[in-house]
C-alpha cells in the first residue's frame, strides 16, 4: 500500500470496463442493521506487525453497530484493556467466511480527518496464495486531511518488477460526506471506481508472469481504521478519535462469469 504512482497518475488511461449495471446481478448485500457484528461473516482484525495493523486492538468499543452502520474506531490507548500500543484501532474482515471472484465489489463510507488517520477500504485473496502474488485491491484509502482518496492494485509485478508504470488513481471526494467507492474484476482487466465516475483501469497484459492475479481466485473484504505509520505520518492525539463508517457493501457478478 505504498504511492509509487504519484507523479504518474494523470497518465492513467481510463478504456475498457465499461462501468453500467448491466449485466451486473447482485449476490451478496451487507447493510449491518443487525444488533452486533455478524460473526458468521465478519472476524476483528488482531494487532499485527504491519503498519496497517500494529495498532489493531480486539476491544470492543472499537468495532460495533450503530444506527444501521459498521463504526471503526481509533483511540489514545487509555489503559483500559491489555493492550500496550499508544494507539487502538478497530478494523475487520471477512477472509475464510465471504469472498467473491471475478465480481463487482461497492462500499459506501465516510470517515473524519485526524493527522496520522489512515482508513481503507481493501480486498486481499481468500487462497493461500502469499502476498504480493495473489494481488491485492485498495478500493479506497485516506490520508490525514487530504481531500483525496487513493485507489490502487499491488502485485508482484507492480512491485518488484515494475513499479513505475501506472497502477493507481486518485478521487476527489468530501471526508464528512458518504462517497461509494468499488472495484470491478474482469478476467482481462480491473477497474476502479468514485461515486460512479471511472477513475482507473488496469489491463492483464499477455505472457506477463504475476502481473494480472485479480481473476485467479476469489477475494475478501477488509475494512480497517489505523493510525500511524510511515506513509500516513504522526498522529495527532488531541484529535482523536478517528471514525470510519460504513453504511453498506454490495457486491455483483456477471452471469457469464
Amino acid at each position: 500500500m505504498k504511492r509509487l504512482f504519484a507523479a504518474m497518475l494523470s497518465m492513467l488511461a481510463i478504456v475498457s470496463c465499461s462501468r453500467s449495471n448491466d449485466g451486473w446481478e447482485l449476490v451478496w448485500t451487507e447493510d449491518f442493521n443487525g444488533p452486533e457484528i455478524d460473526g458468521s461473516v465478519w472476524s476483528r482484525v488482531n494487532k499485527g506487525g504491519s503498519d496497517w495493523n500494529d495498532m489493531m486492538s480486539l476491544r470492543p468499543d472499537l468495532a460495533y453497530i450503530e444506527d444501521g452502520q459498521l463504526v471503526l474506531l481509533g483511540k489514545n490507548n487509555d489503559g483500559s484493556s491489555s493492550d500496550t500500543t499508544v494507539f487502538v484501532t478497530g478494523g475487520v474482515n471477512s477472509k475464510g467466511k465471504k469472498s467473491f471472484a471475478l465480481a463487482r465489489f461497492e462500499v459506501k463510507a465516510k470517515f473524519n480527518c485526524v493527522n496520522g488517520f489512515w482508513p481503507a477500504l481493501w480486498l486481499m485473496p481468500d487462497s493461500g496464495q502469499g502476498w504480493p502474488f495473489g494481488g491485492e485491491i485498495d478500493i479506497m484509502e485516506h490520508l490525514n486531511a487530504d481531500s483525496l482518496v487513493y485507489q490502487t492494485v499491488h502485485s508482484d509485478y507492480t512491485l518488484n518488477v515494475d513499479k513505475e508504470s501506472p497502477h493507481g488513481s486518485t478521487a476527489r471526494v468530501d471526508p464528512g460526506d458518504w462517497n461509494i467507492y468499488a472495484a470491478e474484476i474482469y478476467r482481462d482487466s480491473l477497474c476502479m471506481y468514485t461515486n460512479g465516475a471511472k477513475t482507473m483501469t488496469y489491463k492483464r497484459m499477455e505472457g506477463v508472469e504475476n502481473q494480472f492475479p485479480w481473476s485467479d481466485h476469489p477475494f475478501y473484504f477488509i475494512l480497517s481504521n489505523q493510525l500511524g505509520g510511515a506513509w500516513v505520518g504522526p498522529v495527532s492525539p488531541e484529535q482523536l478519535p478517528s471514525e470510519l463508517r460504513i453504511d453498506w457493501i454490495k457486491v455483483y457478478q456477471r452471469k457469464e462469469d
